[in-house]
């Protein structure tokens, strides 16, 4: 009888210490999870950018951008398409990350330095502020991609980042 009631203190002990280490890690698990987001897809529209008709109708492109708080930074990975093709408007003069919702413009808030010299796709990371970061993944809305060109340099192309 002892031993019975011993054995059960020691397994609700076990249990408990158990739980004690499972909660934490549960915790930790969501942490993460909020920390680095998914992938969002984008699709970059001379129509999207502002003044509206002021985009280059000859651009066009997509990509995925990611944002991790945990590690303070944004990743992408783009490509850029211009039609013709005959170099006048070609690469990219720049390509960055701005602050504002659909349909305004705002401040360049990253730079994301992107390397069009050997074509059409481009990819990296960069590094951002924790802040800036959590602000992304809490609010893409609030935040688009503006590539500009030789022949647009207020903007040709535009993609909103959406949740």
């Amino acid at each position: 009888m002892k031993t019975e009631k011993w054995n059960m203190k020691q397994r609700n002990l076990f249990l408990c210490l158990v739980c004690l280490g499972f909660v934490p890690m549960l915790a930790l698990i969501s942490v993460l999870n909020v920390q680095a987001a998914a992938s969002k897809t984008i699709y970059l529209d001379w129509h999207a950018v502002v003044p509206a008709g002021s985009g280059d109708p000859n651009m066009f492109g997509d990509g995925t951008v990611s944002v991790n708080a945990g590690q303070a930074q944004i990743c992408y990975n783009l490509r850029v398409f211009v039609y013709p093709g005959d170099g006048s408007n070609w690469p990219p003069a720049s390509t960055g990350i701005y602050q504002a919702a659909a349909g305004s413009n705002g401040p360049l808030v990253v730079d994301l330095h992107p390397d069009f010299s050997s074509g059409p796709n481009a990819s990296g990371c960069v590094g951002i502020s924790s802040t800036l970061a959590h602000s992304i993944q809490r609010n893409p809305s609030r935040y688009y991609i503006l590539v500009t060109s030789i022949k647009h340099p207020a903007g040709a192309v535009r993609a909103q980042l959406v949740k």
